[in-house]
């Protein structure tokens, strides 16, 4: 057989059951020169059988020595058993070989980093056997994904089982594993590892070594994924499932071309506060297209070692080179070292001439390629005190990403209005669907901008809710306007829309002119904005805008319509406590307005124009700190995950409180998903139940203990109709218990249990 000059010449290393796939694959390309073996009878008979199916005499049996040292062979393809993959990859490189190593790429991350030293001086590429990277199937699946198809991925499921070949050399996952550890990286995305890690083996066969193994990652943008993957299984199994908020995906290899992707259109609701499957259309993706002839589609092994010869021909970096076989190597490592550490749980029978592996289930993490892990007992234990947030379990989740996203910032330098503020305005208008985000120094400034664009000045009336924050009406009365006090909707406790009118002829025999309404989004629930806009737009007054305080709200939802895009004027508050949190104070101004917006953007560099010391309004000092932006990138990748947790906490405490006659649960209108930056209950017992939680080393607040009519500071201002009896009411009522994503149903039912006799749990 004849080479083309410009086609690598191949000789393939190891000739067992997966190694005569590979000299199949590379004899049908025309580049396989030789077949080496350890058993040398083993490669004579995949020699003579290449010949007779008419592959000529090209391809001899040789010996590793003689390969390695024929500087016309091109590249190495190591089909040998695991362990030596690392040391023969190493010699095949120093050799000036390029290498093809079968999964997996190495048995430990020092050996993979090894191999990636020497390919890194010996300047050869090396690529690691993740074949289902080129399955049609997967490839169809991940473009699917890609394009978004799926929608925001929430979960990740993989089973890979079947009867025998029991290994060895390595355990059970060590040896399935890497193809679903691959594709499952591949899908999240470049980049994004776990960030923690649960494990459990069970050895039937052998006391150290798991025959049967499941692992469960977490990821830091919210998407969890398991694995499955026996020896013991008395069928053959090979499935992925990928769920998306929007749709659900099947890539089963073992069934027909026709069936081996179906995507399901399946969602779950969260409109009423509660999660409610909505089944859609199945259907199955095409993958399969026939060659000419007829002939079946070649399997993804051929795909793959095409890949490699392509990418030796152009020198280009392989799908499963070595920056994506090291992450999956990082991965097995902390799975194998969490198994490990389960051994010393382990009980070996002492009846039996067989010994067994208790399944331990283990809970780790994984930083730089280092695994930790700690035995999870069967009742998890309540952290007491138990905090109303939790800030320190969300910066477990992130940190490895907020301590590369802070380096930056720390080499660069650039920390006023550095890049990563624009980053971070451009991915909060991705998420909110706002046309424009302005970002600032606080919440409260957030406010002040907006009430100085919209020219607010004295003689103005401001109708503002008398249950809120004193900073929603803070910047009113420092611009010289006046806040007129309205009370609230009894179930909600925002801005009741039924009293605009009063407050409009409030404001009138006060002598003001009323101009706009600041409404409050409350513990995370939008305020009634449909309501508001036809109160406003029927006051007889000119018209009235609206600020969205959204201080407690970003992340939350009105029919599909995301908080920043409610009112004409939306203004949040990054503080740390909010759902959206810096590590100091920062936040938001979001219209759609584009000359609002210019306008937002000069006012917080002192009303400057086009250069900086052109000033051409009155304007304040109120920068968001691009250390402050860059925290915040790292926790907008997890909101919706965290949004998404935080309707779990809800639905649990309501679903109990219901009926519960000690306290009643908040009460959401109809197309509202809450941001729920704090679950608040009402109660008319509440030192009695406050001093019932703090028994049990639940924290508890008072949100809010006095209406802002009533505060000293802002006793003289006029209050609608006179009385907020509904507000002054809520006061005596109103409960916050813990709330935050990373709160555990454990934790939840302790809570709850506090507050028998009356719930029972």
């Amino acid at each position: 057989m004849a080479f083309p000059e410009s086609l690598p010449r191949v000789a393939v290393v190891g000739c067992g059951q997966w190694g005569q796939n590979l000299v199949r694959n590379f004899a049908k390309l025309r580049v396989l020169d030789a077949v080496v073996d350890a058993i040398p009878s083993r490669a004579d008979k995949a020699a003579e059988q290449l010949r007779s199916q008419g592959y000529g005499n090209s391809v001899k049996a040789r010996d590793w020595e003689s390969v390695l040292a024929d500087h016309s062979i091109t590249a190495i393809v190591l089909a040998t058993p695991a362990p030596q993959h690392a040391d023969m990859a190493i010699a095949a490189l120093d050799a000036g070989k390029h290498v093809f190593v079968e999964k997996p790429l190495a048995l430990a991350v020092a050996d993979g980093e090894r191999i990636q030293d020497a390919a890194r001086k010996a300047r050869r590429l090396v690529m690691a056997g993740h074949s289902f990277q080129y399955h049609p199937a997967f490839v169809k699946l991940k473009a699917l994904v890609d394009e978004g198809q799926l929608g925001r991925l929430r979960h990740i499921h993989s089973r890979r089982l079947g009867f025998g070949r029991i290994r060895h050399e390595e355990d059970v996952f060590w040896n399935l594993a890497p193809h679903d550890i691959s594709m499952i990286l591949a899908l999240v995305g470049v980049g994004q590892y776990p960030t923690a890690i649960q494990a459990q083996g069970i050895g039937h066969l052998r006391p150290h070594t798991a025959d049967v193994a499941s692992a469960d990652l977490t990821f830091a943008n919210g998407l969890r994924a398991q694995i499955l993957v026996s020896w013991m299984y008395p069928e053959k199994e090979r499935k992925l499932i990928v769920v998306g908020e929007q749709a659900m995906a099947v890539f089963d290899d073992c069934e027909p071309w026709e069936r081996k992707l179906r995507v399901f259109h399946h969602r779950v609701d969260w409109t009423t506060g509660f999660p409610e499957p909505l089944k859609g259309e199945t259907k199955t993706v095409q993958v399969h297209m026939a060659s000419e002839g007829g002939e079946p589609e070649p399997e993804a092994l051929a795909y793959e070692c095409s890949h490699f010869l392509d990418c030796i021909q152009s020198g280009t970096e392989p799908l499963t080179g070595l920056d994506e076989a090291l992450p999956v190597i990082r991965v097995l490592s902390a799975v194998g070292e969490i198994l490990r550490q389960g051994q010393k749980h382990a009980t070996t029978s002492t009846t039996s001439t067989s010994a067994s592996l208790s399944p331990v289930l283990l809970a780790g993490s994984i930083s730089e390629g280092k695994a930790t892990c700690t035995a999870v007992g069967e009742k998890a234990k309540i952290p007491i005190p138990i905090p109303i947030i939790d800030l320190a379990a969300q910066k477990s989740r992130i940190k490895d990403h907020l301590r590369g996203r802070l380096a930056t910032v720390l080499d660069h330098m650039q920390f006023v209005m550095g890049p990563e503020v624009a980053e971070l305005e451009n991915r909060l208008c991705a998420y909110s669907g706002a046309a424009s985000a302005v970002t600032c120094a606080s919440g409260t400034d957030a406010l002040t901008l907006a009430l100085l664009a919209l020219r607010v000045q004295r003689g103005d009336a401001v109708l503002v809710p008398a249950f809120t924050f004193v900073a929603t009406v803070e910047p009113v009365v420092l611009l010289g306007a006046v806040p007129v006090f309205v009370d609230v909707d009894p179930d909600s406790l925002t801005i009741d829309p039924a009293l605009v009118h009063a407050g409009v002829a409030t404001a009138r025999e006060a002598g003001l002119r009323p101009v706009g309404i600041i409404a409050v989004d409350l513990f995370g629930h939008p305020a009634n904005y449909k309501a508001l806009r036809l109160a406003a737009a029927s006051a007889p007054t000119e018209s009235l805008w609206i600020i969205a305080d959204a201080a407690q709200s970003f992340g939350a939802s009105v029919d599909g319509r995301r908080v920043g895009t409610l009112a004409d004027i939306t203004t949040t508050s990054f503080f740390p406590s909010k759902p959206l949190g810096c590590y100091g104070d920062g936040g938001a101004v979001f219209t759609d307005n584009p000359e609002l917006a210019a306008i937002l953007r000069s006012l917080r560099l002192h009303g400057r124009g086009a250069e900086k010391f052109d000033n051409v309004r009155v304007g304040l000092n109120s920068r968001l700190d691009t250390l402050q932006a860059a925290v915040l990138l790292c926790k907008l990748d997890i909101l919706g995950d965290e949004i998404d947790c935080r309707q779990q906490v809800a639905s649990l405490y309501t679903s109990i409180l219901r009926s519960a006659d000690i306290a009643r649960p908040p009460v959401l209108r109809k197309g509202v998903i809450s941001a729920w930056a704090s679950y608040t209950i009402r109660t008319t017992d509440r030192d009695c139940l406050e001093a019932r939680l703090k028994a049990h080393g639940v924290t508890s607040a008072i949100y809010y203990p006095r209406p802002i009519h009533k505060q000293p500071a802002y006793q003289a201002y006029p209050v609608a109709n006179g009385s907020c009896a509904v507000a002054e009411c809520a006061c005596s009522e109103v409960l916050s218990i813990p709330m935050h994503p990373y709160l555990e149903e454990s934790t939840q039912k302790h809570i709850l249990a506090a507050m028998e006799p009356l719930t029972s749990i």
